[in-house]
């Protein structure tokens, strides 16, 4: 008798664990495709996720927000703020409840506003950028600058990717940005006009380089500095030790800090007992201590900026550099940047 009432209470154990995940077995999700490695962030979300939820597999899948459209069968994704209007106008993802953001104080206030539309939350945020000027610290002249029309003498020094169809209208913006004193002004005025500085700035042979290209090339010893997002710092070498970087006016104007924001959300087509899972899921990618550890691969840190305040501590006690960084995400001026990029 006591055998039966055993196995009985075994299969009943079984039977409300498997009610309590209401059918939820997997979980399905997409991290930021342009991360410096996409899949060493997953294994740490994937490590973590194992601690909390061991019974809910998470399958792995791909998503742009850039390009890909509807994303169809992914649960949770990850996108840039530039994109949320279309997400949002698209029924794509869905508002959450503010209250299932973990250590919401945590976050930096100005990331969390740049996901709301309308009073409604559209995510959580996990990672910043930005276009910043990274220098040589031995060019006093750069170390001390506060705008690039500091250099309206100068030519041929910084290694910019002014012709790329991709970069070019970010350094637009910037350039409006600064000028007009607008976080996300309309681009209205003429292209060449607005970019005549930054192209005479330019070194000419890197005009067209991808971002990987141009800070290889500041590496190799060409030019003063470049601009470029704070994570390419972990392409280099022979230059890292006496490299800066800081947020610098694009115009004769003071500076008018702008960052990217890269947020986790939930795709409109999740309810129920699956929503707060996907919630779970969320706090887990955009947690502090899992940003802390994919920002040191092998002992390297990865120069990521990140969108939650004490995911820096550690980071800066071990990469003197990440002191800058961590200055950079706490400017008290930030605004999200909502257009345009790619």
């Amino acid at each position: 008798m006591k055998k039966w009432i055993a196995v009985l209470f075994l299969l009943l154990t079984v039977f409300l664990a498997s009610c309590d995940n209401n059918g939820v077995d997997t979980l399905t999700y997409a991290v930021f495709p342009y991360m410096p490695d996409t899949g060493y962030y997953q294994e740490m979300i994937e490590r973590r996720w194992a601690e909390i939820e061991p019974d809910i597999k998470l399958v792995r899948a791909e998503w742009n927000c850039y390009e890909d459209g509807v994303p169809d069968g992914i649960d949770v994704i990850m996108y840039d703020t530039v994109m949320l209007d279309t997400l949002i106008e698209n029924g794509w993802i869905q508002a959450i409840d503010r209250n299932a953001v973990q250590k919401a104080e945590d976050i930096f206030p100005f990331a969390l506003e740049g996901l709301t539309v309308d009073g409604r939350l559209y995510g959580i945020p996990v990672l910043l950028c930005g276009n910043f000027l990274i220098y040589d610290l031995d060019c006093a002249d750069l170390a001390d600058a506060e705008h690039l029309t500091d250099f309206a003498h100068e030519s041929g020094i910084l290694v910019i990717n002014s012709e790329s169809s991709i970069n070019r209208p970010q350094y637009i913006h910037e350039i409006l940005a600064d000028t007009r004193r607008e976080a996300n002004p309309s681009a209205d005025s003429d292209e060449d006009d607005l970019m005549s500085l930054m192209d005479q700035l330019a070194i000419d042979a890197h005009e067209r380089d991808d971002d990987t290209q141009v800070a290889l090339a500041y590496d190799s010893g060409i030019g003063k500095g470049y601009i470029g997002f704070s994570e390419s710092i972990r392409l280099l070498g022979n230059r890292i030790s006496r490299t800066g970087i800081k947020s610098i006016s694009f115009s004769d104007q003071e500076d008018l800090p702008r960052v990217y924001v890269d947020a986790v959300a939930v795709n409109s087509k999740v309810k129920g007992k699956r929503y707060e899972k996907c919630m779970e899921l969320m706090n887990v990618i955009a947690e502090a201590d899992v940003l802390s550890s994919v920002s040191v691969q092998n002992g390297v840190p990865q120069y990521l900026l990140l969108a939650r305040k004490s995911a820096y501590e550690s980071l800066v006690k071990r990469f003197p550099l990440y002191a800058q960084i961590e200055k950079l995400a706490f400017n008290e001026n930030n605004q999200a940047i909502l257009g345009p990029r790619p």
